[in-house]
Parts: C-alpha cells; structure tokens; sequence
C-alpha cells in the first residue's frame, strides 16, 4: 500500500523588531528567531547610522522621517515628538520643555509620532529583507515598541502608546512601507482610513506590543562579556527620562544562560533634554537648546557657569538611582551580608547621558557611602552585530541596550528568586 506524499507547509522563520522609539533619536534591532535555539540579531542602520532622527520635517506639501540635521530646504522641525504626545494626553505642561514648533495644520502630536513609527518599522522590514536576500516568504515579522515607565504606570498615556504601536503596524500590514518623504496629502488620507483600536487586550498581549524600556536594557547588561555576576547598578539616561534598576547577577560569564535577581527600581522624567536646556540658558540659547545635543562635554569643560547650572538637573536624574537605593535598601536590610557587598557594586550607564563623562562622574557615586563607583563598559554580546556586519562600536553599544531587549521574545529578564521573571 502506497502513501500519497503531501506538501505540508514549513512553518515560518520568526523575526522579531525591538523599536526604541526615542524622544531624539530612536533604534532598531532584529532578531532572527531561528527554531534550532541559536539567535542572532542586527542593528539597523539609516544613512549608515545606528541612531534614527525621531524629529519630523515639515514642508508646505510633505513630511520628512529619519533626518539627521534640518534640511536646508523650508521646512519646520517637529522635535520630541514623544513627550509631546505627553503634553498633549495629560496637559501637562512640564512635558512641552521648551517646545513650540507649531505642528502641521490637522495632525497632532500622536500622529506624528504614529507615523514616525511606521517609518521606524518599515526601515526594520527593509533591513531583514536585504539580509535574507529579498526572500520574506517564509519570513513572520513581529515587533515590540519600548515606552518610559512613567507612561506605563499612567493609564491614559500606556492605552496612548499602546495605539501608536498598534496603528503604525496596521500602516504597515494594509499599506506598505513608509519612504522618508510622504505628501501630507497621503499621510492626512491614511490617518483617516485606519480603524480604531478599541478591541480589550490581556497584559500578556499588551506586552507583546509594548514593554517598558528600562527593564528591556538589563538584557544588554546580562548579556555582556564585560559584566560579572555580582551587584550592579544600570542607569539608562534618554532624552526625556531616566530608569534606574538595582540588582545582582548570578550565573556564568560569557554565557547567556545568566540571571537577574531585581532589588529596587526607579524612573525620572528627567534626562539630556533637561541637560541641554539647563546649558541653553547659561548660554543665552534656551529658544533653540536641541542645537546642542552632542557638545555637552565641550561646553561643560569650558565654563564653570555651566556646570553649576547643570549640577541641578544631574541630582534630578541622580534621583531616579536614590529612589532606586532606598528601594532596595529596604530589602537589603533584611540580609546583612548583602547589605555589606553593596558597599562596592558596579554601575553600568547607558544613554545618552554615559557619553557625558561629568554626568558620568556625577550618577556612579554611591548613594549611601558617597564614594565614586567603579563604572562598567558594556561590549558587544554574542549574535549582535550591524546590520552592515561590521563590529558594532561602544557608543553604539551604550545606545542600543533598550532595542536588542526589545528584540527578545522572552517577556521577562530571568530572576532565580522567582518562578515568573523580573
């Protein structure tokens, strides 16, 4: 007796996008989810660059995504469109920081930021489609977008977020991908044809769309050649917040069958924009702060006004660990010989406030013994690499710890203490 042979369909190769989408810049990692168990992934590159403009370009016709700098052609430059949309949805006006581009006529601010993220994925599904070749047949995309921890903890501002990403993969399933240009006449169109997104999600859900960004950047930290098991602290500094975790590492080193074990955590909406502004003012510049971004240790070294000025807004990040410590001083309490080891742990700074050495110098010192702390240097974990395939640089490396945790299917850092996770 003969058996027929039938075509069974091969089940599809799952690629996963973590999208930092960040107040000033944001980044993109993908991930090749491969059945054998072994994962790689890839920075994605724009114009050679692992940061991402977030800043939107408006001309009188079109809307321009992803420029490093304004071009010279008449245009406004909608900056910080993340905490805008912060503004917008609670009115509170602490958020605004300075920003008064007028937007476009009948966009918002969650437009923009909608449509940006549209632009972040489609840039994504370039990537992976020039790495297997133009070959996304057999390829499944998912995608989860970072958010701060204070728009997660706020319910309007998390429901907010949870429709930008929602309705920007939506864009992208019914209407392709998104160029740098659009007419504003199409993107107004688009706006208008997309659904809403009222459907109930579960959490398990939700997660897969959004997670927060601090907890996604302790993946980078676990996975590090450069980091040791012991006790540390991680204080992203961004744009427009600041997280701060409290732990201990446990495991091997140069494996990432590693675990995490979560003693205090903390968010600050407080980072580099509030830096920038902080200089602006001293230097008679606050109408147009951003200009600034990337010369801050230029400026900090060269006046002592300046970093005055700016020693203000450093505690107000340095908060973000105090609250942290006290967290965590809490639990520590309980176990005397823990407490002791945490006289001397290890600080790791990511965002853009680590490329600031006086801010630096300013976060690693100890809450409690206030003595400075050794600061550890993140280095490329293994499987990650630029989409280009080259050695992804340390800059790059303190950038995009927020996009490779996103890029992980796993909802939580694994912790030895819980049967769930961090």
């Amino acid at each position: 007796m003969k058996f027929l042979k039938r075509n069974r369909s091969s089940p599809k190769r799952r690629v996963k996008l973590g999208i930092d989408y960040g107040v000033s810049t944001s980044k993109i990692v993908f991930r090749d989810c491969n059945p054998s168990g072994k994962e790689n992934c890839w920075l994605v590159l724009h114009d050679g660059c692992a940061q991402i403009a977030s800043r939107v370009c408006v001309t009188p016709t079109t809307l321009l995504f992803g420029h490093a700098t304004v071009p010279t052609m008449a245009c406004d430059s909608c900056e910080s469109l993340k905490t805008r949309v912060a503004a917008e949805v609670t009115a509170n006006p602490a958020y605004q920081l300075g920003r008064t581009t007028k937007l476009p006529e009948g966009f918002s601010a969650v437009d923009l930021a909608t449509l940006t993220v549209w632009f972040l994925i489609s840039k994504g599904h370039q990537a992976v489609a020039a790495h297997f070749k133009e070959q996304m047949e057999g390829i499944e995309l998912g995608m989860t977008m970072g958010v701060p921890t204070e728009f997660l903890n706020h319910q309007e501002l998390k429901a907010t977020f949870l429709t930008i990403a929602r309705r920007a993969w939506w864009f992208y399933r019914n209407e392709g991908l998104l160029d740098a240009e659009v007419s504003i006449e199409r993107a107004r169109r688009v706006l208008e044809r997309c659904p809403e997104m009222m459907c109930t999600l579960t959490e398990e859900e939700i997660r897969e769309w959004i997670r927060n960004e601090g907890d996604a950047a302790l993946w980078m930290v676990l996975h590090s050649p450069s980091v040791a098991v012991g006790p540390y602290a991680k204080v992203d500094i961004g744009a427009g917040s600041t997280h701060a975790n409290l732990f201990r590492i446990f495991g091997k080193l140069h494996t990432v069958k590693r675990s995490l074990a979560p003693f205090g955590t903390a968010a600050v909406p407080v980072g580099m924009d509030g830096v920038d502004l902080a200089i602006a003012e001293c230097e008679g510049l606050s109408s147009n702060y951003l200009t600034l971004r990337g010369s801050e240790s230029t400026l900090l070294q060269a006046n002592d006004k300046v970093r005055d000025a700016v020693r203000v807004v450093c505690n107000q990040i340095y908060d973000s660990y105090r609250k942290a410590w006290n967290e965590a001083y809490t639990k520590l309490g309980r176990n005397p010989l823990e407490l002791t080891a945490w006289r001397q742990h290890k600080v790791v700074i990511l965002g853009g406030g680590s490329l600031v050495p006086f801010l630096v110098d300013t976060i690693r010192m100890h809450p409690e013994e206030r003595e400075l702390l050794p600061a550890v240097r993140l280095q490329q974990p293994d499987g990650l690499a630029r989409a280009d395939g080259r050695k992804v640089t340390s800059e790059e490396l303190q950038l995009a710890g927020v996009a490779y945790g996103l890029s992980i299917t796993e909802f939580h850092v694994p912790n030895p203490y819980a049967r769930d996770s961090v």
